[in-house]
Parts: C-alpha cells; sequence; structure tokens
C-alpha cells in the first residue's frame, strides 16, 4: 500500500480490505473478538496484523538512530577483514594478519547480529506503540462520527 508503512497481514477466512479500509485503520490491532464480518473466525491468537514494509525504514529512521553505531561498527569490521585478507596475500599470510582478519571477521558477524536484534526489538516496540496511538485515532474518530450521526438525527 502506497504510503503506509506496514502492509496488513489479512487472517485466514478474511475479506481483503479496501485500500480505504487500510489507510483508515492503519496500524490498529483489531481486538480478539472483532471479526470485518458477521460469521468470519477471529484471528488467530497472537496474529500480527502489521509488518513493516520498504517504507518503514524510511520514515522511522530517527527512532533507529541509537542503534546505528552496531551496523557503522559491523561495516568497519568487515572493511578491516578485508584489507587484512588482501595484505595478507601480498604478504604470504603471515599469522598476525590471519589473526586480525579472523578477528575483524567475526567481529562483524557479532555487530551485525546485536545490531539486526536491537532492529527487530525496537521494531516491535514502534509497532506496540503505533498500534496505541492508531486505537486512540480511531476511538476519536468513531466517537466525532457517532456525534454528527446524533446531531444529524436529531
Amino acid at each position: 500500500m502506497p504510503g503506509v508503512p506496514a502492509d496488513f497481514r489479512v487472517p485466514p477466512g478474511w475479506p481483503t480490505p479496501t485500500d480505504r479500509w487500510i489507510r483508515d485503520n492503519a496500524f490498529w490491532q483489531p481486538p480478539s473478538s472483532w471479526t470485518p464480518i458477521a460469521g468470519a473466525a477471529g484471528a488467530p491468537e497472537e496474529w500480527q496484523f502489521w509488518v513493516p514494509n520498504r517504507l518503514w525504514s524510511q520514515t522511522t529512521g530517527a527512532y533507529f538512530r541509537s542503534i546505528a553505531i552496531w551496523a557503522r561498527l559491523s561495516n568497519w569490521s568487515g572493511l578491516v577483514w578485508l584489507v587484512a585478507l588482501v595484505s595478507a596475500a601480498f604478504l604470504g599470510y603471515p599469522p598476525l594478519l590471519r589473526i586480525i582478519a579472523l578477528t575483524a571477521v567475526a567481529a562483524s558477524i557479532i555487530f551485525f547480529i546485536v545490531h539486526e536484534t536491537l532492529r527487530a526489538r525496537l521494531s516491535r516496540r514502534l509497532l506496540a506503540h503505533f498500534a496505541i496511538v492508531a486505537a486512540h485515532g480511531r476511538l476519536e474518530k468513531l466517537t466525532r462520527e457517532y456525534q454528527r450521526y446524533l446531531t444529524a438525527m436529531a
């Protein structure tokens, strides 16, 4: 969905929502008993309705600045590994350069794993936060619409 930084995952047996519904309800987590149509089965327990898409990283980049150091450390360690590997080839593979290369590649992998783990945790927290904000916004919208309805019917 263009403009929405997450994709809505439709539970089994549910109809595909319209683009407008997805935009109007972005990040809203339906209650466990809620179904889009009468007779539809509820979503499975622990169903994840929203998953980040490509736009997610562009729109939430500021939230991930605190963990960017781990990605940079991984990149720099990878560069050290590459330089040590190329240098070792020209110098006859001295043991010290092999140790430096192995240490650098191990560090790069560890830094990458740390970064991805922190990124996944932060994404889950952001999705939960956005779900709360979306539920609040949806409730306000429904209240306004109901008040308009009551006013129109009076």
